[in-house]
Formats: structure tokens, C-alpha cells, sequence
């Protein structure tokens, strides 16, 4: 049974899934005074949108000689369309969607990795699902398109369970998700943090199986990556900063994190759960934080590229490393190595 709280929650929470913010009307934060970039975001991915929270915040993209506007948008579909448009220079996408602008042929480069989540396949506390085998002859639902559910039908996969004969995928939208589990009207489903941690908290659902690999990346208009080479390293640096500050005051950024829809119904402990699963959330120098996209995470984006062909999700398969450049976050990486970054001197300009 689901508490009155409990339901109210979930309410909110589903209004706040379901929320846009359409394109022509963004919400536009902007910082400091220097070169101007444009950098698109949305407030729901950990470690992510804690990072946009602290450029937004402190003096680190001025130190960076840079005047940074936050463009907050609902998500990578509205992300992707300003960076094709041109009307963000940089914005933030989940692995899958960067995928998907190189797939459309969009004049888009991926340049860095921003952030790690986790995606996961869940199992509502009334359905007595306990493990993967469970959920033969089952429905598992969830939003169809994104990296959760390459992640689940891979993992139903491992479990020696074959997509479409032993489990069914059901497509429902964020708010119906959530309203369902809320309720107990589904058996499984699977999302991504900070609502995996955010419907353990509840009670209402238990992790069966979770994915660490999936990755914010952050991706480039490629006229600004062409034409700004250097401004773009220096906001890579100073997203590198930025994520540093963010390891070493988790409580202070989550704050902030929380001053914004959706995340204003997510409480902080969820929050902090969620973050942990990216390492960076608990770096203790400067230079275990990694700007560069891996070898391994490359290969992931590759593996996403194939089963969005296979699943009928993009018009062609993509060359990926040929929409990938990791020259410009790897100079960022040597920089880290090289100096040191204090993160105690950086100043909070509004709270």
C-alpha cells in the first residue's frame, strides 16, 4: 500500500519527468564575463547537472576566461536540436543520444565524457521478483530510445532470456512510469539514476540488475568546435573543475541541485546515492578526474549504434570514432596531470 506522502511524491515526480521546456523559451542562467558559450543542460542526470550547478554558481568559468550561459532544457531530443541549430554551442547528451546526432548525420561532435550513471532493471516489491530468471513470461516496462533499455534487453540477454519471446518490452512515457510503480500496477521495469535510487528510497521497488557504464558525454556544435577550439578547452577545463568542487562539497552541490524542477521532489540522500555510482563523485585530487573519452567507452557507444540499428531506433549505423574527437579533452587531461587545481580558493557567487 502506498502511503499518502508517498503517492504525492510520486505525483510530483511524475509532473516533473514529464516537464518540458520548449526550445524557443529556454531558461538561460549566465555567468561571469569572457568568451561566450552556450551550453545546453538538464537538470536530471547525476553527476551532470550538479557540474551546470556549479558553473552557474562560482567563479571557475571566469578563471577559465569564460562567460558561460546555461540553456536548461528537458533533455537530450531538445539538446540535440539547439546544438543542430546552432542555438547551443555545447551540450550535454547521454551516450545513446550522441549516438543518434551521429547516425542523422548532424553537424555535431562528441569532445568529452562529462559523467557516469547508472540504468538498472527493477522489480515492484509486489510482484516477488527477486532475480533476473523471474522475469520470464513477464512485461518489463520503461521508456523506449534511450541507453536503459539497450542496458535492459542486454542484461535480459545475460540472463540466457531472449527479448520479445521469454520477457516483453513495454514502451510507457517517464510520468506513466512512475505513476505505475507508485501504485504496484507493474511487475518490472527499468529507468536510470537519479530515479533508480530515487524509487529504491520509496520502498517500492528493488534493483535486479544494474549497468555502471552508461556516460553523459558532452557533445559540440561543429561550427563552434571548428572556429573556438580554444574556448572549448577551456570550458572543458573548467567542467573538469567544476566536477573536482563537486566531489569535494557533495552536500553544498546537491543543495543546489535540488533548486531546480525535477529534482526539487528528489531528496537529498537519494541524490547522493545516485551520484555515488559516477567514481568521480568521490575523487580526492584533482587529477582523478578524466575528461576524455575512453577506449572502452567509445566501444560502448559503438555497441549502442548497433542495437539501435537492429532495434530500428536510427536510419543507419554510424561510424562513431569518426564523430568522436579526443585530441582537445586529452590536452585537458595532460593539463590535469600536469597542475594542480585548489579547489578551496574558488568563490561562490550566489548560493
Amino acid at each position: 500500500m502506498t502511503s499518502g506522502i508517498s503517492r504525492r511524491r510520486f505525483g510530483q515526480l511524475a509532473i516533473g519527468l514529464a516537464a518540458t521546456l520548449p526550445l524557443a523559451k529556454p531558461t538561460i542562467l549566465r555567468a561571469q564575463e569572457g568568451d561566450v558559450v552556450r551550453m545546453c543542460w538538464f537538470n536530471t542526470t547525476t553527476v551532470s547537472a550538479q557540474i551546470a550547478h556549479v558553473l552557474m554558481r562560482t567563479d571557475i568559468p571566469a578563471r577559465n576566461g569564460l562567460k558561460v550561459e546555461l540553456i536548461q532544457l528537458a533533455a537530450s531530443p531538445a539538446i540535440t536540436e539547439a546544438l543542430v541549430s546552432g542555438a547551443g554551442d555545447v551540450g550535454t547528451l547521454s551516450d545513446f543520444a550522441a549516438v543518434t546526432t551521429m547516425a542523422i548525420n548532424a553537424p555535431v561532435t562528441t569532445v568529452a565524457s562529462q559523467a557516469r550513471f547508472r540504468s538498472a532493471i527493477l522489480a515492484s516489491k509486489k510482484s516477488g521478483i527477486t532475480r533476473m530468471e523471474d522475469l520470464r513470461g513477464k512485461q518489463v516496462y520503461g521508456t523506449f530510445g534511450i541507453t536503459a533499455f539497450q542496458n535492459a534487453q542486454d542484461a535480459v540477454l545475460k540472463a540466457g532470456l531472449v527479448p520479445g519471446k521469454d520477457v516483453t518490452f513495454v514502451n510507457v512515457g517517464p510520468a506513466e512510469l512512475a505513476d505505475a510503480v507508485g501504485a504496484q500496477r507493474i511487475d518490472a521495469f527499468f529507468s536510470y539514476d537519479p530515479f533508480v535510487s530515487y524509487f529504491e528510497s520509496t520502498g517500492h521497488a528493488q534493483v535486479i540488475s544494474e549497468n555502471l557504464t552508461p556516460v553523459i558525454a558532452l557533445s559540440a556544435n561543429n561550427r563552434f568546435l571548428q572556429q573556438k577550439p580554444d574556448v572549448l578547452k577551456r570550458l572543458l577545463m573548467a567542467n573538469a573543475q567544476a566536477l573536482f568542487f563537486a566531489a569535494q562539497n557533495n552536500n553544498l552541490v546537491n543543495g543546489w541541485f535540488r533548486t531546480l524542477e525535477p529534482a526539487k521532489n528528489i531528496p537529498e540522500p537519494v541524490l547522493q546515492k545516485a551520484s555515488s555510482y559516477d567514481p568521480a563523485w568521490s575523487a580526492k585530487t584533482f587529477t582523478d578526474i578524466k575528461v576524455a573519452l575512453s577506449p572502452e567507452q567509445i566501444a560502448q557507444m559503438e555497441t549502442l549504434a548497433k542495437w539501435g540499428v537492429e532495434a530500428k531506433l536510427l536510419p543507419r549505423l554510424p561510424d562513431v570514432p569518426k564523430f568522436i574527437n579526443t585530441e582537445i579533452a586529452s590536452a585537458v587531461d595532460r593539463e590535469i596531470e600536469a597542475g594542480g587545481f585548489d579547489v578551496k580558493s574558488v568563490k561562490i557567487l550566489r548560493a
